[in-house]
């Protein structure tokens, strides 16, 4: 495969280590010394998210400044002992390389702030939390103040984590450009803005979670739940965007073992809309992405990859998408542009669940030729109401470039498999996974599967 992926060692899978609804996601501690302060990062056991990865870079101690909503005064010099109050004494700093910035659990913070300056690969900027209790709430309800972002992100080498991001506001209905669009989300990477670690945060309530127009950045264990159904009733954009979980303007990306559930509206244009993960913004190049281990349930869909409607039309290359779990509404891909060097391999994708039907029910729907794409090793599950093919060509048939090895297809109600395909490709099978436990939505494979080692296991 051409492309290289970020060089960062992996995190423990977000799925299944942790209990998060009878563990704390919050806990956190901190030593602080005269001369440097450390953040000590709590298990999770403790804090309800998978540990962060070994080898994480550390802040210097060039600057460490601290936030409590409750007791601080941004008249102070923002230490441990004497913290700033706001957001807005945040953003009127320039950081620096190795500086840290901790906001206080238990903190609420609404409106927007701007993270400035330029870290280092061995001194990134830090933002997360220090204390006990909750993760520290940032909410923007305003879309007319940073276009609704709670937090902007202008400058490398940043870190974020640890925070939990809620209720923020909407594009305008009826939005006459795409860029009021891309300008939305909580918490905002802007262009520029390159090497950008987003993680073990929490976004609920929101029409975006994230969107991200830094290259060779991480967003990784983040747990995003649910639109803001106060505003516009959910959608991102009524009446055509519905809210989106993860959006990406340019190439260079991982996106790493997030769960994201309930990121769909019913109603609007096309019946219902929204989706898990949106490639997007064909002003800049959309190459060398990996989407992989990402846990998705109840969304209109997981990837769309845009291009008719974008404002330049932008082919892309070396995407992969590996080992993720999806059970969501409508179609596993909307994959309009035309790609190269392209894979998706080892996902497990469930479609037996209708509750919302939106205008696409096939799996894989892929559009502009060239569709260069290697399918391997995933496993597909539909029942009776799945009303179109798995592989469907959209408008003009790049299901004839994709290449097929070593899938495992389902009927789960014991009906027919409609592959919208000729004809099985090599190793290909349609038979039943065997899954350990499916009605508790458990989709590791028993011992006596035939697909072993397929599926989205491994990542």
């Amino acid at each position: 495969m051409a492309g290289r992926w970020l060089a960062t060692p992996k995190n423990t899978p977000f799925t299944g280590a942790c209990d998060m609804k009878n563990k704390n996601p919050e806990k956190h501690t901190l030593t602080v010394t005269l001369a440097l302060a450390i953040t000590l990062h709590a298990s999770c056991d403790e804090r309800g998210f998978s540990p962060p990865f070994e080898g994480r870079p550390v802040a210097t101690g060039a600057g460490t400044y601290y936030v409590d909503s409750e007791e601080g005064d941004d008249r102070q010099e923002g230490s441990l002992a004497a913290p700033w109050r706001s957001l807005e004494r945040v953003s009127e700093e320039v950081f620096e390389p190795g500086d840290a910035i901790y906001l206080k659990r238990g903190s609420r913070f609404v409106g927007c702030v701007t993270l400035r300056g330029d870290g280092s690969a061995e001194a990134p900027i830090t933002l997360g939390a220090y204390g006990e209790g909750s993760a520290p709430r940032l909410s923007n309800p305003t879309h007319a103040l940073c276009s609704g972002n709670a937090m902007q992100i202008r400058g490398d080498h940043h870190i974020i984590e640890g925070l939990h991001f809620h209720g923020c506001a909407p594009a305008p209905p009826e939005v006459a450009s795409f860029e009021d669009v891309w300008e939305v989300g909580a918490l905002h990477v802007g262009l520029g803005s390159d090497h950008v670690i987003i993680r073990d945060n929490q976004f609920t309530s929101n029409p975006k979670a994230i969107q991200s127009y830094g290259e060779y950045s991480l967003i990784e264990g983040n747990d995003i739940r649910g639109a803001n159904a106060s505003q516009q009733g959910g959608f991102l954009s009524e009446p055509h965007w519905g809210p989106i979980g993860i959006q990406l303007g340019i190439g260079n990306q991982e996106v790493a073992r997030n769960r994201i559930e309930g990121m769909v509206v019913e109603g609007g244009a096309y019946g219902a809309d929204g989706g898990a993960i949106e490639i997007d913004d064909g002003r800049h190049h959309k190459d060398n992405i990996h989407i992989h281990g990402n846990v998705t349930h109840g969304n209109m869909g997981f990837l769309e990859v845009s291009y008719w409607d974008d404002i330049e039309k932008m082919a892309s290359t070396n995407v992969v998408i590996e080992h993720n779990t999806s059970r969501d509404y409508q179609s596993f891909l909307l994959w309009w542009a035309p790609t190269t060097g392209s894979a998706v391999r080892h996902n497990t994708i469930i479609r037996d669940d209708n509750a919302v039907e939106g205008h696409w029910s096939a799996v894989f729907i892929l559009d502009e030729p060239p569709g260069d794409i290697a399918f391997e090793r995933n496993i597909v599950v539909v029942d009776d109401d799945q009303t179109q093919a798995i592989f469907s060509e959209g408008f003009n048939g790049a299901i004839d470039d994709v290449s097929r090895r070593d899938n495992c297809y389902w009927n789960i109600e014991g009906g027919g498999i409609a592959l919208g395909l000729d004809a099985l490709g090599s190793g290909e099978i349609e038979a039943n996974p065997r899954f350990l436990n499916a009605a508790e939505h458990d989709y590791s494979l028993r011992s006596d599967s035939p697909v072993l080692g397929w599926g989205a296991q491994g990542d």
